[in-house]
């Protein structure tokens, strides 16, 4: 029989398979999901759920573990204080964090989180507007008692399961409005639709109405010019008129920009850009200028739309990239006519006219292969691309496939120029059919996907985090996946190409580990990757979009900027445990007695539940819970 012994002595070892994770009636999670740390706090959504720069609001945050919070975790441009009257800060339901946000705070959509000795909690969104606060709803479910909503202003409701919400708006003669609902983009349930009746008769508008507006991820808005002013009902309610808890929506009501992306879609980090924008509704909206950073790690940045108007417009996402971006300069129609672009490259462009094809030339030497993609959905816009790729004489070489979501994959069979044809796949126009396309050889990457977008620590000891997947681009050989950011927060793992894991476990575990002198408290680092490959080091940055979108009722493309934070909480541990084996080796087949012994902290009896993760596919562990008011536990690892 073969001894299999230095298997369990590599794993154990080094730290990274068990969690200890105390809780009285926690349930036993799946094998692939290391569960969180039942005295970590978590988060409903704040109230109110925005705020308004130039303001000072106390925000009221429920939810569990609240109580003794260390920090306020936000990029939000705004000072956090915990406020110390009627017992704040020791309700573990309950807490009060005051914010002053000053008058030059971007409008957007912000993550929060709290943090406390016991860990950090997971986020929720909290949204900046330069529109007035509106007074609370309350009792507005008819239009007989729709509450008066001044114009400009934001508000904020919820829809309860077949009701909707009504305010009532006066507008000017010769106003234009704009009624834009911010749902499903913050996270929320709603699918909202917008409904405009006359205030007098009661009657429907039914040319003012909008479900699922482009680029809005099935939240609704639209503009109006009143030319003759008057009252109006503006009516909120879901699409299927479904409701609850989670069915929480802000309104914006006023004369603001109405966009959908920015235009160039792309700017390479580094750069400085002139951004404009591409929507329905942008008279008046000057270019901003942007720096792009140059930090690999950001995916995107939120540009605002303003200019003339009084108001802002939400915000739209900019991705970044690592090479030239150019801006579709018309006429390109025809071949003869066609934009000279570079290789690599990112292309930004528009079908603004029926029947429009833009063209774009560029040059491969022999042997060059080049890969051809469009962006549209992923980007937020609503448009369809189709692609064809001519030789110099005119010759169909490539064209794209977009029912099965396929590019162009080319290669030079002699030097000389090619261009590129695109049209609308459905022939349609207008400001907001813009689309990306990227223009690069093929180059062995990577990227590396997490299951979470945080982790808990005990201070001077470790925990794990599960990566999920690693997606791979012609390149099979060894990854190294290691925390970088702060210096006392420290971990790596070498990642080999190996057959998948059984469903529903991690491709690997990357253990962490918090120094002696990280002191506790939540701490944003970034999970890094890097190979060296054909004699270049190449990296990427993890991402944690998956649990992002659940974190945002499965929005379908949650926000680029939140992609690859991620936070360490080093926290003061109720217990630490030991682990130890009675043997230093075991043979096949037979089980090997593990033991762990949890030294407790003062006043914690309470059960302590145990996961073993990271194990050979051909290992099993029957771990069993350490009984509240005991210390030790064993049960036996097998192969």
């Amino acid at each position: 029989m073969r001894k299999i012994g230095n298997l369990f002595h590599i794993f154990v070892g080094a730290g990274c398979l068990l969690l200890g994770l105390s809780g009285k009636g926690i349930a036993q999670p799946p094998a692939s999901i290391v569960p969180a740390s039942p005295q970590a706090p978590t988060l409903n959504l704040p109230q109110p759920l925005g705020i308004s720069a130039g303001s000072s609001v106390e925000l009221v945050l429920t939810g569990s573990n609240l109580n003794d919070p260390v920090a306020f975790i936000s990029n939000l441009p705004a000072k956090a204080t915990f406020p110390t009257d009627a017992n704040n800060t020791k309700d573990a339901a309950k807490l009060r964090v005051k914010l002053e946000v000053p008058a030059t705070a971007p409008a957007g959509m912000y993550p929060i989180r709290i943090a406390t000795k016991q860990g950090v909690s997971n986020f929720r969104t909290l949204c900046i507007d330069d529109l007035p606060a509106a007074p609370a709803a309350s009792g507005n479910r008819t239009k007989a008692s729709a509450l008066l909503l001044p114009v400009p202003s934001v508000a904020t409701g919820r829809i309860d399961a077949e009701t909707s919400d009504f305010y009532k708006i006066v507008v000017p003669p010769g106003y234009r409005l704009s009624l834009e609902v911010v749902a499903r983009r913050i996270g929320s349930t709603l699918d909202p639709i917008i409904l405009l009746h006359d205030a007098k008769t009661g009657r429907e508008l039914p040319s003012l109405y909008s479900d699922d507006s482009p680029g809005l991820q099935t939240d609704a808005r639209l503009t109006h010019t009143f030319k003759e002013g008057g009252e109006f009902i503006v009516e909120i309610r879901d699409s299927t008129h479904r409701g609850g808890a989670d069915y929480w929506y802000r309104l914006r009501v006023g004369n603001f920009p109405c966009a959908i992306t920015p235009m160039p879609l792309a700017a390479k980090r580094g750069s400085n850009v002139a951004v404009n924008f591409a929507g329905p509704d942008l008279d008046g909206i000057s270019p901003v200028q942007v720096s792009a950073p140059a930090d690999p790690a950001v995916n995107a940045i939120s540009v605002v739309p303003k200019g003339a108007r009084p108001h802002s417009g939400w915000p739209v996402s900019l991705l970044l990239s690592d090479h030239d971006e150019v801006i579709e300069a018309e006429p390109n129609n025809e071949p003869a006519k066609a934009n000279r672009v570079p290789v690599p490259c990112g292309i930004s462009a528009r079908f603004q006219e029926k029947s429009d094809l833009d063209h774009f030339v560029f040059a491969l030497k022999k042997g060059q292969r080049v890969l051809i993609n469009s962006q549209t959905q992923e980007l937020l816009s609503p448009a369809d691309v189709f692609m064809i790729l001519k030789d110099a004489k005119g010759g169909e070489v490539g064209r794209s496939n977009p029912q099965a979501g396929t590019g162009i994959d080319y290669t030079a069979p002699a030097d000389g120029d090619f261009t590129l044809m695109v049209e609308h796949l459905n022939y349609l126009h207008g400001p907001n059919e813009v689309y990306h396309i990227t223009v690069e050889p093929p180059a062995p990457d990577f990227d590396v996907v997490l299951s979470s977008e945080r982790v808990d620590i005990p201070q001077n000891g470790a925990g794990v985090l599960p990566i999920a997947n690693i997606v791979r681009r012609n390149y099979a050989g060894p990854i190294e996946v290691s925390v970088v950011g702060h210096p006392g927060i420290i971990g790596s793992v070498n990642v080999t190409a190996a057959a998948p894991p059984a469903a529903n476990l991690p491709i690997a575990v990357l253990p962490i580990t918090a120094k002696a002198d990280a002191k506790p408290g939540a701490y944003e680092v970034r999970i890094q990757a890097k190979a060296m490959i054909n004699g270049k080091e190449v990296k990427s940055f993890a991402s944690s979009s998956a649990a992002i979108r659940a974190a945002m009722g499965n929005l379908p493309f949650p926000p680029r900027n939140f992609e690859t934070s991620f936070f360490v909480a080093v926290g003061e541990p109720p217990f630490r445990l030991a682990a130890k084996y009675a043997s230093p080796d075991g043979v096949r087949g037979q089980p090997i007695p593990l033991t762990v012994t949890a030294t407790r902290g003062a006043g914690f009896t309470e059960d302590i539940t145990l996961t073993v993760v990271g194990l050979p596919p051909n290992v099993t562990a029957a771990a069993k819970p350490i009984a509240k008011n005991t210390n030790e536990i064993q049960f036996p690892l097998t192969a």
